[in-house]
């Protein structure tokens, strides 16, 4: 550049320096940035000498989308020609940004090393406030001449818009609270974004919703490389002390205890108004529905604050009316009894009965629509329950329109038919009810719509379905039923996989369920498979969860199990005026080495008596169905009359019969003596005396549909057993035994159950016609047969001596209601009727029973099973004593 030309520029640039700063100035202030991109230096092979024009105009054209203003390359090649510009450096690149009128000027060279390319520039401010920009970009390969440009472009962008970067964020003015509380809420405005108005803004309003302060203002600082953000708040008072006044109902340390607002914390009115929320919501879960919950904040100085919460209690309200409005064709009684809401009465302090609570209100409007819907009311229609509160109490009332009632029409089946309408028939209810002309239930349709599906699952049909239309007819009052049948694919299973066993070995989870890899779906089969594994007592729980595949034909099953403790430490203990206090204990262990075997200890002491017991049971020998065990015992019985101390062993073998059933049979041989006989005994008690042998062999036939191992809530339990002693078994003791028993469960409402528990049995002599050993007879009483009586009272009597010497015949029955009483601890209450008797030889059975009530409580716990039963005898029998008797037994697991 010649030195005239240098001269020039120089005062150019002097004449153009207040322009220029104006012109910063209005940039700042929102116009467009003017920038010069100036040719670049290429060091490359010489035919690539083009990109020395074209790389700035590719790179002008960016920053041009990017928002700024790019001088046109043809003014800037102008420019350079007529002020005679050989070479550019930074002194020339501010030079000529100042004579274009640009704010930054670009300029640089672009370079290759083998496949490696380089932009190396330099942005330029014209007017010198900030210092000279470097910046680069590498890249491989000349194809990625283009990416280098773009990225160069933002960073030329980043860097032109730093002035409006964020570079701190601060808090200002708050005294107790952390400057985090803020700081920490902020999603729109970060440190290192640019400055957005809108979005400061939107924080701003986050900030003061928080709701500690009375103000938030926010301020913005320059900084050299960018603004500072300030929030300026103003606090809310902080809170010395929290107050409850005016509470009597409730204790002030639990409402205290209910707030988030604390003593320390700084007043935030959405926090205290979910405070005072919860407060009087604890009034109402207590029956003061119009309890009054109130504040007030008495200021102090330095920013402290008392707050009072002021409670207005009134009266505690109870339900003394509920009014079923529009029922006019079924009974209102009948509707209250499906209400579990309540009026007070006499024994709502006992019962519970009489409190409102608010979620059952929905539930007994869609309670009370479901009855009617189950007794022909189809169209009927439950409104919302009206709740009012009066001085006197709480007043429901619920509005019925019952609609027309329709009997049951035709039934008829559509679509996927696997078995004749007839056949299908057999499976459902519904037709009976249109056979009996009986109304129409939907509760019927549901469990036949169900019953159909499994039906259909039973064949393979995973996702069968069978919904039901009901086509009504309003002159006759009669409702067609039409069950559409879809049976969709067929189902196999792919693949049975366990989880969650720990302990318990697979095998012996797999031998319970009924399914395996490649066995077409069975619903029936799933789920006996469930109710197999929660029958092992094993599991907490168990479930089988079915998991589609990318297949529709098949299905993978995932049995779930959550293992619990298995080994059982339990103790019992009685009173009886005979033998004083009486104490049983055992060591079980239910699934022995994981792999299912059952051992246990068991031992038993009284005033009169000494027992032992050491069990081991395979169930499932070598994997197989048949079940292997065997006993040893040795017992010490002081009866009233004589002693006997016996010790045997018993080898046991069983095999499911069918899905339910299985078959025991069992060898005992045992060694007792018989000594300290009363010289006025009776003559079956002379007779035994000194050292015999039983050889007996035992068979039982079992049925057992339990839902659960314990406390279960449906099903049955049936068995019939026979043993035989003597005869072709040898042996001094020789008498048959028959003994039936049956177990009944049926659940009623609200998790209510109704038990029936029924035996019968009967003894009589061998062929040989020898006498029926005394200990093989009958006796009855204590808390396994009537409850309320002594042990093993109930028996029929030697006329000579008095002693109790047993019957050849007995029958006794339990009828018992459970109820739930603190159903989340698995604790039950029972009332329990029940009635037995023994008979003599020859003795007409006219079942004259001896009969007991009685109330008592179970304990499904995890520290084991309780039974703290008490029984009130009905009659009177000899040497009974009290009339009535309270008995436990009460186990551990561990």
């Amino acid at each position: 550049m010649s030195t005239i030309a240098s001269r020039l520029l120089t005062l150019l640039a002097l004449l153009t320096t207040v322009w220029v700063a104006t012109s910063a100035c209005a940039q700042t202030a929102g116009d467009k940035v003017t920038v010069l991109v100036l040719p670049f230096e290429v060091n490359a092979d010489p035919e690539l000498d083009y990109l020395k024009d074209s790389l700035p105009e590719l790179l002008g054209e960016r920053l041009a989308q990017s928002g700024f203003d790019v001088l046109p390359q043809a003014t800037v090649l102008q420019l350079i020609e007529e002020h005679d510009i050989e070479y550019l450096d930074l002194s020339t690149a501010k030079d000529l940004a100042l004579l274009a009128r640009a704010a930054y000027a670009v300029y640089g060279s672009f370079s290759q090393l083998g496949e490696t390319i380089s932009l190396d520039v330099r942005l330029v401010e014209a007017h010198g406030v900030k210092t000279p920009k470097p910046l680069f970009v590498v890249q491989e390969g000349l194809i990625n001449a283009v990416p280098a440009i773009e990225d160069l472009a933002e960073k030329i962008r980043l860097e032109l818009m730093s002035k409006e970067r964020i570079e701190a964020i601060d808090v200002e003015g708050n005294r107790f609270l952390d400057k985090d509380v803020v700081l920490m809420r902020l999603r729109h405005v970060r440190k290192g974004e640019l400055y957005d108005p809108k979005a400061v803004n939107e924080e701003l309003k986050n900030v003061f919703d928080l709701g500690y302060f009375d103000d938030v203002q926010v301020r913005v600082d320059d900084l050299p490389e960018g603004v500072k953000v300030v929030f300026v708040v103003d606090e809310k008072p902080r809170i010395s002390v929290v107050d409850v006044l005016g509470t009597d109902a409730l204790d002030k340390d639990d409402l205290l205890a209910l707030m988030n607002t604390k003593t320390g914390a700084v007043l935030n009115p959405k926090v205290l108004a979910d405070d005072l929320g919860k407060i009087k919501e604890e009034y109402r879960k207590e029956g003061y529905y119009k309890a009054q919950v109130t504040h007030e904040v008495a200021a102090s100085d330095e920013g402290q604050a008392r707050l009072n919460i002021n409670v207005e209690e009134g009266d505690k309200l109870y339900i003394r009316g509920i009014s079923i409005n529009g029922a006019e064709q079924l009974d209102p009684d009948d509707l209250r009894d499906e209400l579990a809401l309540g009026e007070r009465g006499m024994f709502s302090w006992f019962t519970g009965t009489g409190v409102l609570k608010e979620e059952y209100l929905n539930r007994d409007a869609a309670a009370l629509e479901a009855y009617y819907a189950n007794h022909g009311f189809i169209e009927a229609q439950v409104g919302q329950p009206k709740v009012e509160f009066q001085d006197d109490g709480i007043y429901v009332t619920f509005e019925v329109k019952e609609g027309r009632r329709f009997k049951v029409g035709a039934v008829s089946y559509s679509g996927d038919m696997l078995e004749p309408a007839e056949k299908l028939n057999e499976l459902i209810q519904t037709d009976d009810l249109g056979t009996d002309g009986e109304y129409l239930d939907r509760s019927v349709l549901r469990s036949d719509s169900q019953a159909l599906s499994e039906y259909y699952s039973n064949y393979g049909y995973a996702f069968a379905e069978a919904n039901y239309v009901i086509h009504s007819d309003p002159e006759t009052l009669t409702a067609d039923i039409e069950f559409q049948m879809a049976k969709r694919q067929k189902v196999y299973i792919r693949r049975v996989t366990i989880q969650g066993n720990d302990r318990t070995r697979d095998n012996v989870i797999r031998r319970k369920v009924l399914l395996s890899d490649g066995d077409l779906f069975s619903g029936e089969d799933l789920a006996l498979s469930t109710r197999n594994l929660n029958n092992l007592g094993y599991f907490d729980q168990a479930d089988i969860e079915t998991i589609p595949t990318s297949d529709e034909g098949l299905m993978d099953l995932k049995v779930k199990v959550r293992e619990k403790s298995t080994g059982e430490l339990s103790a019992g203990a009685g009173y009886s005026s005979s033998s004083g206090v009486y104490f049983v204990a055992s060591v079980k262990e239910n699934n022995l080495f994981g792999k299912g075997y059952q051992g246990s200890l068991e031992g038993a002491w009284g005033g009169d008596y000494k027992r032992y017991i050491l069990r081991f049971t395979n169930p499932n020998f070598r994997d197989t169905p048949w079940l292997v065990g065997g006993d040893l015992y040795h017992y010490d019985d002081d009866y009233d009359d004589y002693d006997r101390v016996s010790t045997g062993a018993r080898a046991r073998f069983g095999h499911p019969i069918g899905k339910f059933s299985y078959t025991n049979l069992q060898y005992r041989l045992e060694r007792y003596e018989i000594t300290n006989v009363d010289d006025d005994a009776a003559d079956e008690i002379l007779d035994i005396e000194g050292t015999n042998w039983v050889s007996a062999v035992y068979a039982d036939i079992v049925r057992n549909t339990l839902d659960r191992y314990l406390n279960p809530s449906k099903g049955m339990k049936s068995s019939l057993s026979a043993e035989y002693a003597g005869g072709l078994m040898m042996g001094d003791d020789e008498f048959i035994k028959y003994i039936a028993d049956h177990n009944y469960y049926r659940p009623l409402w609200l998790d209510h159950i109704f038990h029936f528990h029924g035996q019968a049995g009967y003894v009589m002599e061998n062929f040989g016609g020898k006498e029926i050993p005394v200990y093989e007879r009958f006796y009855l009483g204590g808390i396994n047969s009537v409850r309320g009586y002594k042990s093993r009272y109930i028996s029929p009597r030697d006329e000579e001596s008095g002693d109790r010497i047993g019957g050849d015949k007995m029958a006794f029955v339990n009828f018992e209601y459970l109820f739930p009483i603190m159903e989340e601890m698995g604790i039950m209450g029972v009332t329990f009727f029940d009635a037995g008797q023994v008979w003599d030889d020859g003795e007409a059975m006219d079942f004259d029973p001896r009969k007991s009530v009685g109330v008592g409580i179970r304990w499904y716990s995890a520290l084991g099973p309780l039974r703290l039963e008490y029984g009130y005898a009905l009659d009177t029998i000899r040497e009974q004593g009290s009339k009535g008797k309270l008995e436990f037994t009460i186990g551990q697991f561990f």
